[in-house]
């Protein structure tokens, strides 16, 4: 990469990053619109993207946006398979069955999946950027408020994003990234009824916390982290973090503990209609810096920057 990447010099105590790609390209440059509006001129936002979608990221032509390739960021034991991802995306009955974006050089079989390939980016991507805490934001979340680096740093502490009880039996998927992360972080698994929500649109990693976290992956596998990561096929990197931090950081390393994440969010796989967006609106609470309306619901694009609109109005 040479065209975006800061100066070496750069020495932000927050960074923005975003693994992103192609179909959420829309919504990823209303996000970085929102990063220039309302954070500092020192505040860098790191896209990292597969390959074949550099050029038209790096078109957007931004002096604080950095575009990694898949290429350059990812981990040891990978290897990125960007066309081959990008061609089962075009034919919509090899989609689901064939989802191929990486594959492990010790175990090529089964590929890797897009969604866990984003996640092993996502998590070695604090061996890339030089800051203090590491703000990963989704695609289609939106900042509307003032955004500054005491929202995710305090007193040295990096903000921890920990909701009790939050994932709860029924929820299948969740409930597994669960079981995962326990057996990664070799804790023993017991099938209780809830456990901590550490997923949101935005969460704040601390890159000391994320590197330890992966070394202890790699003395219970007795694999390189991405490699054993790469074998599960429900996997939550959220989840893994947060584990890790619960139970092997420091008390200082949860000092900056909230239930409340940093992005209010519509998780609802359907459309918000009009008096959803007045309750979401209504919902809107102090610890808030942003916006996140699920791209999987389809609401009418218009509507969501019509919330965009009036959030920023009020809290301008």
């Amino acid at each position: 990469m040479t065209t975006h990447r800061p100066s070496t010099g750069d020495t932000s105590t927050m960074a923005i990053v975003t693994p992103t790609y192609r179909p959420d390209f829309h919504s990823f440059r209303r996000l970085h619109d929102s990063v220039l509006r309302h954070t500092d001129e020192s505040v860098v936002h790191h896209a990292a993207v597969p390959g074949i979608d550099v050029d038209l990221y790096r078109g957007i032509d931004s002096p604080r946006l950095a575009v990694w390739s898949y290429q350059e960021v990812v981990p040891e034991g990978i290897i990125p398979t960007d066309r081959l991802a990008a061609a089962t995306r075009r034919v919509p009955f090899l989609s689901r069955r064939l989802n191929c974006a990486g594959v492990s050089r010790r175990r090529p079989w089964q590929p890797i999946r897009g969604w866990v390939m984003q996640q092993l980016i996502k998590l070695n991507m604090a061996a890339h950027v030089d800051a203090d805490a590491l703000v990963f934001v989704d695609s289609d979340v939106v900042l509307v408020r003032r955004t500054h680096v005491s929202d995710f740093v305090r007193d040295g502490s990096v903000h921890f994003y920990s909701k009790d009880g939050g994932i709860t039996r029924s929820m299948h998927r969740h409930h597994r990234w669960c079981q995962v992360a326990h057996e990664l972080l070799g804790l023993p698994w017991q099938d209780r009824d809830a456990y901590p929500d550490h997923v949101a649109g935005i969460v704040t990693y601390d890159r000391e916390l994320v590197d330890a976290g992966l070394g202890r992956v790699e003395e219970v596998t007795g694999r390189p982290w991405a490699v054993a990561l790469a074998r599960h096929l429900h996997l939550s990197e959220d989840v893994l973090y947060g584990t890790y931090v619960r139970h092997f950081g420091r008390p200082k390393d949860r000092d900056y503990e909230s239930g409340t994440p940093r992005c209010h969010s519509h998780w609802s796989p359907t459309p918000m209609d009009a008096a959803e967006a007045d309750d979401f609106v209504e919902g809107f609470g102090p610890e808030h810096r942003a916006v996140h309306i699920q791209s999987t619901s389809d609401t009418d694009d218009a509507l969501v920057r019509s919330i965009v609109s009036q959030l920023e109005k009020e809290y301008a």
